[in-house]
């Protein structure tokens, strides 16, 4: 019969609630198991007859399960007591906190369980000993056992992401799979709580297992709940008293596609998030593109901090999907074969992401000397680094971070091998800049305006040109300088108005602008620019429709209040006020107003009354230092 059984601690160890593996997900709880199970189902991806992977289909589904049918729960609320009480006569605030909370849970007569479920998969093949991938996810500790050289996780930290979303710290693994001469069903049940005295004199460790004796996992399906039963080949994993958060399947969401979207756009994967019997999203190619702009994955992205991250992965969605995009490739001794695609246009980031089996890693080569952060004089592009086949993902695979987020050959004890990698890695960093510049660096045109020097030149007169009898050509080509008056101009005044931190008054039909300010301002011309101090502007992104009338625009501002928007299109020598016809779907006033938060992301849609594909700049001045308009 099967039941809860803890390790027996025989030597007194201690060990608490800090475990590093689960902490290492506490920080993003619902994106780092978004991340972790999508990675581990494309890595056990079935194979067709051809060779090629199985689309794989993830189900992430959130449950309200009677008590009754959660296997064991008597034994494990009896040791969830334990830990209580010793938290409390021990006088351990945060152990106390935390068992008091799962004592709550567990005491619930319906427990909320997430379960995640895969589909075109392997299946956690067993049997449940030593060198098999179900006791490798179940019973090790820094250990991955994996069918392919390429596969993501090698370092086996991210099954304790499940557990980091568990108010039991409990977990139920339930895997079918065909090992030739039929298929094979296995689960059990793991709880990673505090070593504990389970009374009588028994010691227990922290970790627990519910199965049959000598911490064996259940094959008989008949011990099971039909919820963890498995009618198709596949592994369900699912973490016991769920903790949800209000927009926690939002954040699933935006965490998929952001790290996921070649793999889904290529059909290699795609998933199904329920958060209620009635409520779920089907992400897939046919609706990729739009989940980037949909509200809830934006808001979700910006509460996280990765709207930025969010808006580099569609453009590099772009990219893959564009038939206007270069890609090259090139052999590398040492480490192998890269592929690069690279698309051009106005408004992406001017970064390099880093892919491998279809999921994001990286977006620099740091660690070989090529940070990829700067491309002076470069147009707008973003471009997308692969290995292109599985010998060379799996050595790019082995000099991956725990959390594959990083990319370094530190990783590797063999020394030699270390320095091979490295010195491959380099020249790899060395063709990707190489390329990017050739391909992205506006030529020089015949003739050049050199503004900035004009201060150390005199106006040039309109006398005839004395020929210079060494050269024959009557009329070479020059490089033009722009004549300059050096003395100051008045600020934010007539057709030289400048605008942006002083600036002028709103010009009228008899005067132009005439400066409030104390200082000279950036400059736009007749428009003069609204008058007083500008609120800064920080870390300005935005994206345009491909018609050119909308842009999603996203700002931090510097200050707390109500500001006038004006955006402009930003030109070689002046600027250009754009009209704006609605903000948000509400229609606009000629001078829109935004209610801004020091230090809070804006996020704004703007629909321009013209269609406009180039840069913009931004500028808000508050109402309250608004001078008067004639």
């Amino acid at each position: 019969m099967a039941n809860w059984e803890f390790l027996p601690n025989p030597g007194r160890e201690e060990e608490g609630l800090g475990h590093a593996g689960i902490e290492t997900f506490k920080g993003s709880p619902y994106p780092g198991i978004a991340r972790e199970s999508s990675q581990n189902s494309l890595d056990a991806a079935a194979r067709q007859p051809d060779g090629t992977s199985a689309p794989v289909h993830l189900v992430f589904r959130r449950l309200s399960l009677p008590a009754e049918e959660i296997p064991g729960l008597p034994e494990l609320r009896k040791a969830l007591r334990a830990c209580l009480d010793q938290a409390k006569d021990r006088n351990l605030k945060k152990d106390r906190d935390f068992f008091e909370r799962a004592n709550r849970v567990a005491a619930q007569p319906r427990i909320p369980v997430l379960s995640v479920e895969d589909y075109g998969t392997m299946g956690l093949i067993g049997p449940a000993v030593q060198g098999k991938p179900f006791h490798a996810l179940v019973k090790s500790s820094g250990v991955s056992q994996k069918a392919d050289a390429d596969a993501g996780g090698s370092f086996g930290i991210g099954k304790n992401a499940a557990f980091a979303i568990s108010d039991l710290r409990t977990v139920f693994y339930s895997t079918l799979y065909d090992e030739g001469k039929g298929k094979i069903h296995f689960a059990q049940g793991k709880s990673v709580l505090v070593s504990h005295d389970a009374g009588g004199g028994e010691h227990n460790r922290a970790t627990g297992y519910w199965g049959i004796s000598e911490f064996l996992p259940v094959a008989d399906e008949g011990q099971l709940p039909g919820w963890l039963r498995r009618t198709e080949v596949g592994t369900t994993v699912a973490s016991i008293g769920f903790i949800e958060e209000p927009d926690w399947h939002w954040q699933m969401v935006e965490s998929l596609i952001r790290n996921f979207f070649s793999a889904i756009n290529s059909g290699a994967i795609s998933f199904t998030v329920q958060w209620s019997v009635d409520d779920f999203l089907h992400i897939s190619p046919e609706v990729l593109e739009g989940l980037f702009d949909l509200k809830e994955v934006r808001d979700a992205a910006e509460r996280a901090g990765t709207i930025d991250d969010l808006d580099f992965s569609k453009a590099m969605l772009s990219a893959l999907k564009s038939s206007e995009a270069e890609t090259r490739t090139e052999e590398f001794i040492g480490v192998g074969t890269f592929r690069m695609t690279l698309l051009q246009s106005d408004g992406f980031p001017r970064r390099l992401g880093i892919l491998r089996n279809g999921m994001y890693i990286s977006d620099n080569l740091r660690h070989f000397g090529h940070a990829m952060s700067r491309f002076p004089m470069s147009r707008d592009f973003v471009a997308v680094l692969e290995p292109d086949d599985r010998d060379t993902s799996g050595r790019v695979r082995d000099l991956e971070s725990p959390r594959h987020d990083e990319i370094s050959a530190e990783r590797l004890d063999d020394l030699s091998e270390r320095r091979k990698l490295k010195a491959a890695m380099k020249k790899v960093g060395e063709w990707v800049r190489n390329t990017i510049k050739s391909a992205t660096t506006r030529p020089a045109g015949p003739e050049v305006l050199l503004d900035e020097m004009n201060r150390f030149f005199s106006k040039p007169s309109a006398g005839q040109t004395i020929p210079d009898p060494a050269n024959k050509n009557d009329d070479p080509e020059r490089t033009k300088l722009a004549a300059r008056n050096t003395s100051k101009p008045a600020v934010g005044a007539g057709s030289q108005g400048e605008s942006g931190s002083s600036g002028g008054k709103k010009p009228s039909k008899t005067e132009g602008g005439k400066t409030t300010g104390g200082r000279q301002g950036t400059g736009r011309g007749t428009a003069g620019g609204r008058g007083g101090k500008s609120i800064p502007v920080d870390a300005l992104r935005n994206s345009r429709s491909s018609d050119g009338r909308q842009r999603i625009i996203a700002f931090t501002p510097g200050a707390t209040g109500t500001a006038i928007l004006e955006i402009a299109a930003v030109g070689v020598t002046n600027d250009e006020t754009l009209d704006v016809r609605s903000v948000d779907g509400n229609s606009s006033a000629k001078a829109p107003r935004l209610e801004l938060t020091d230090g809070a992301r804006k996020t704004i849609m703007v629909e321009f009354d013209s269609p406009y594909h180039g840069p913009i700049s931004v500028v808000l001045t508050p109402v309250a230092e608004k001078s008067d308009e004639n």
